[in-house]
């Protein structure tokens, strides 16, 4: 079992009585060598959390990537947090030597932690109340956009003052409040264009103001989609405590759809190039290689039946690559192919996170060179 040398360190320091600084999920999973929370790595976060004693407050499992947790001792035996303080990161071994500071300096370490520069947001525990840390619903108050700070501006502000903010932000529109609770309505460059339109008062953001949407963070994304699509934006609330947490709108929903949608599109144009690449040249008598190395006992008889892992085979089999003619090398075609399958393998699990930038650039550079053989093998 892998323990990083950090988690030891936080251990011995919460037993002695001392504090932990707090860290963001995704700094947690860099300290285990991870970048995202695929399902063999939770367990193997799980079994060091629990061979020391401790657990992460809120889940780390449950709770948004950039969202700061804190280790604590199962036992409960821990150092309160000191109010108002905003220090991110597990603290370096030096804060060890202020022991006779206040809680509030010995949380300064005295060189750079593992850091985190995420804003003050809203537990996942608190987006998603009452449910238990293996939820697979995805709820609204997951994405990021829902757990950013929002722009908003007053409703006694002059108008001008919202157009320059949407201007300079390229807001399609802006909440109007006048606390993170207390929601007047929106304005909108549909809300300004009716109001001058029909030649009414429009000075002020209260005199063009407009019907809010809202939508609490324990929603289902599906649930959000229709609202979200008629008026191209929802506020997100924190159903606990009532805050606003953040503001998604249509291309926030775009982006997450395409995030979701991507992996999947791209894997299958790697397939179907596979598919073609073997075509005819492969006959079912060609399959008797891959017998005894089948992850079941099933007879194979036709291409579309494999497994990437199957197609990998052929592909690194003397004869057939022979029978393909291809004037690559085969070595590190099957290395590519390799790599797409592990990743085929994480994407099919159906982790919380989305695949990381590297995983993606890998599915788009096989999928690119997929493309450039098509145009120069023939169909037939």
């Amino acid at each position: 079992m892998f323990i990083p040398d950090k988690l030891h360190w936080a251990a011995d320091r919460l037993r002695a009585g001392r504090r932990v600084n707090r860290i963001t999920v995704r700094d947690f999973l860099g300290i285990f060598g991870a970048e995202r929370r695929g399902s063999i790595k939770v367990q193997a976060i799980r079994e060091a959390l629990d061979a020391l004693n401790l657990t992460t407050d809120p889940d780390f499992e449950l709770t948004w990537i950039d969202e700061p947790i804190w280790l604590r001792l199962k036992d409960g035996a821990q150092v309160a947090a000191a109010p108002n303080i905003t220090i991110e990161g597990i603290a370096s071994d030096a804060e060890l030597e202020g022991s006779a500071t206040s809680p509030a300096q010995a949380a300064v370490p005295a060189e750079p932690p593992l850091t985190s520069t995420a804003p003050e947001t809203p537990t996942r525990s608190e987006i998603v109340d009452g449910l238990s840390g293996d939820d697979p619903t995805f709820r609204i108050g997951s994405l990021p956009a829902a757990n950013k700070a929002l722009i908003a501006i007053s409703n006694d502000a002059p108008l001008n003052k919202a157009i320059t903010l949407m201007l300079q932000y390229d807001f399609s529109q802006l909440p109007v409040m006048q606390g993170e609770r207390d929601v007047k309505g929106v304005i909108t460059w549909k809300s300004i264009g009716l109001k001058l339109a029909m030649g009414q008062k429009c000075v002020s953001v209260g005199d063009c103001r407009e019907e809010i949407r809202i939508i609490d963070s324990n929603r289902t994304l599906f649930e959000a989609i229709p609202t979200i699509v008629e008026f191209g934006y929802t506020l997100v609330r924190n159903q606990q405590d009532r805050r606003i947490t953040g503001i998604i709108t249509a291309s926030d929903l775009s982006l997450q759809f395409q995030s979701l949608s991507e992996p999947f599109l791209l894997l299958r144009e790697i397939e179907l190039h596979i598919r073609r690449i073997l075509g005819k040249k492969v006959t079912e008598s060609d399959f008797q290689i891959l017998e005894g190395a089948a992850p079941s006992n099933r007879k194979v008889s036709q291409i579309e039946e494999l497994t990437l892992g199957q197609y990998i085979r052929l592909f690194q089999h003397p004869d057939i690559w022979t029978k393909l003619a291809l004037s690559i090398d085969a070595t590190e075609f099957v290395q590519l192919l390799d790599q797409v399958r592990e990743i085929r393998n994480e994407v099919m699990h159906f982790d919380r996170d989305p695949m990381t930038k590297d995983q993606l650039d890998t599915l788009k550079r096989a999928t690119r060179f997929m493309q450039h053989l098509y145009e120069f093998i023939p169909s037939h």
